[in-house]
């Protein structure tokens, strides 16, 4: 009886044992399950250039003396210099948040001190990676120490050669500049009118407000394609059609395409007036492509929150053969003149995009649009037509009415 006892006490140690292994396991905090990425670590190189380390200050345009990074040889125990060539983004993990890096910019990292310094360049962070366990802030210095910035869960640093802008997207973001401190909540910009002097420092203008903080427009959400495959079965199957959610104050956006998700090579951008785009990605070299949207404040011109990061990889025989472009078809009806107004009719591809004399105008699926415009004053006016393929072909015609009465 005794032996049974012992066995089973044994048995149940076992258990007790091995379930507290994985509960430990599964409840570390992230950074500890992914190594030494919570101190600092270079994870992606994107694009057809190089990023240079040094161990001291580089001086401004001086890659003579810089080495390329190998990211699967890296060393992260000694203090580094970090430069981007104009071709080059890169990302990397510091402290439990993500960083991607664009091209020309300029970092330093200490490992003894765990300092990171932006000097200059546009740099986007992302805490998607934060351990479960409650921890502080983390710090970054904006050019030098005695300007330092607290990040927020999500955001944006641009450091130009004369001004600084600070765009938080998410949480609380806190801001120490010469000693003054400045708190941010999301949706909120950050804007320093700085001019250098002497080696990376600066002083404020006097015949311009240094600092100011605006609010920002908000994300664009509910993005159509958010991840994707396109099976390319016929032609039309490339004309791929993106749209969102309206964004409440504003018709103005930047739509950008790009062939990575770390931002260093722009495909498409372009300015919209609409919440959609359609665009033919066979025209393209890429199989992968990643886009996101930016409102813009009609008044400010300032851009606000992108959305989410969009994915659409293209499969199918039709892949390598590209679309022989023509110009869009557009037909156009009629142009009636009512005093001022006039109220115009037509037919067009219903995959491009219409503008007339300047401004977006709504085709059906069927391709039929009607539309009015005003005009100021007698006379004769010009009436000008301009049709986007998902190509970027152009159709472009003109019109013209008399005006008799206003």
């Amino acid at each position: 009886m005794n032996k049974i006892r012992l066995i089973f006490l044994i048995l149940v140690l076992v258990v007790t044992v091995v379930c507290l292994s994985l509960f430990h396991k599964f409840q570390a905090p992230m950074d500890s399950r992914m190594g030494k990425i919570s101190e600092f670590k270079i994870t992606k190189i994107s694009g057809n250039g190089k990023i240079y380390l040094y161990n001291r200050p580089i001086e401004k345009n001086d890659f003579t003396a810089l080495k390329p990074v190998d990211i699967k040889r890296m060393q992260y125990s000694e203090a580094m210099y970090l430069k981007a060539d104009s071709h080059t983004s890169f990302e990397f993990y510091c402290l439990g948040t993500s960083f991607n890096v664009l091209p020309k910019s300029y970092l330093h990292y200490h490992p003894q001190k765990k300092e990171l310094h932006f000097y200059s360049g546009e740099f986007y962070w992302d805490k998607r990676f934060r351990p479960r366990t409650k921890k502080k802030s983390m710090a970054v210095y904006i050019r030098e120490p005695r300007h330092m910035l607290m990040l927020s869960d999500s955001g944006r640093a641009r450091l130009g050669e004369n001004s600084t802008e600070i765009w938080n997207y998410s949480g609380a973001l806190k801001l120490n500049v010469d000693e003054e401190e400045h708190d941010l909540t999301a949706n909120q910009l950050f804007i320093w009118t700085i001019s250098p002097v002497g080696n990376q420092r600066f002083s404020r203008r006097d015949q311009t407000p240094p600092i100011q903080i605006i609010d920002i427009l908000p994300m664009p959400r509910n993005i159509d394609p958010a991840k994707s495959d396109i099976v390319l079965n016929k032609p039309d199957d490339s004309i791929v059609r993106f749209n969102w959610r309206a964004v409440a104050g504003t018709p103005h956006y930047i739509f950008r395409l790009y062939s990575s998700n770390l931002r260093e090579n722009i495909l498409v951008e372009r300015s919209l007036e609409v919440n959609r785009v359609n665009l033919d990605l066979l025209q393209f070299e890429e199989r992968v492509f990643y886009w996101e949207v930016f409102p813009v404040d009609p008044v400010n011109q300032r851009q606000g929150v992108p959305s989410e990061m969009g994915e659409i990889k293209l499969v199918g025989y039709l892949l390598g053969k590209k679309n022989v472009g023509k110009p869009p078809e557009l037909i156009i009806k009629s142009l009636t003149v009512n005093g001022n107004l006039v109220i115009i009719k037509g037919k067009a591809d219903p995959n491009s995009q219409l503008f007339i004399n300047g401004e977006s105008v709504k085709i059906d699926l069927d391709g039929e649009f009607i539309t009015t415009r005003s005009f100021k004053g007698l006379g004769r006016k010009q009436i000008l037509f301009k049709l986007i393929s998902p190509l970027g072909i152009e159709t472009i015609e003109e019109r013209y009415v008399t005006i008799y009465e206003e």
